[in-house]
């Protein structure tokens, strides 16, 4: 818990008056609001389009496909709909593609409560914006039987492939390498 101390009143963000509704007023000095820093956030907004994962290095898109074209795709759809994206260079990358279940997996966070389509309450990180669809197609299978992520659930799901779902798209971010001096014989 980050626990912050405001010199003129000695309080900590623990011991701060509550308003009625039990939530935690902004801590204040001469009446002027402090911000709390909470340090290095997880995921970092990259422009419009796109958020990074700081932990797992994968870079997403913010909006899935529900949100970006108000309707569903099945897995086939869900493939050329990545195409197109890398096709326009959304964030200046050509390598988006479908998450796989290892990534999807990260972004599922039961601390945070996202409003999705239809009611759905999801959980990931409040940057991505709501109203996204509950479920996600996944790449990496290749039966009739499709991979979807559940982000109300937290669980991978198989559905026919032509079922409709929505899709995020991912991709990995290069690992930097330090530069080195060469070695000296």
């Amino acid at each position: 818990m980050l626990k912050l101390v405001i010199p003129e009143t000695k309080l900590s963000l623990s011991e701060r008056k509550k308003n009625t509704m039990g939530e935690e007023l902004q801590p204040k000095i001469n009446d002027v609001p402090v911000k709390v820093d909470e340090g290095p956030k997880r995921f970092v907004e990259k422009g419009p389009h796109v958020v990074l994962d700081t932990k797992t290095n994968v870079f997403w898109l913010k909006k899935d496909s529900w949100q970006d074209k108000g309707k569903f795709f099945n897995w086939h759809e869900a493939v050329e709909y990545t195409d197109r994206k890398n096709l326009r260079k959304i964030g200046g990358f050509d390598d988006w593609r479908l998450p796989i279940f290892d990534e999807a997996k990260t972004l599922y966070d039961e601390v945070h409560d996202n409003p999705g389509k239809g009611g759905a309450t999801l959980h990931f990180d409040p940057v991505f914006p709501e109203g996204a669809f509950k479920v996600s197609w996944l790449g990496g299978d290749t039966s009739t039987r499709r991979p979807r992520y559940d982000f109300s659930e937290g669980k991978e799901v198989y559905v026919d492939e032509y079922s409709f779902g929505a899709v995020r798209c991912c991709r990995k971010a290069p690992v930097q390498k330090v530069a080195t001096r060469p070695k000296r014989k």
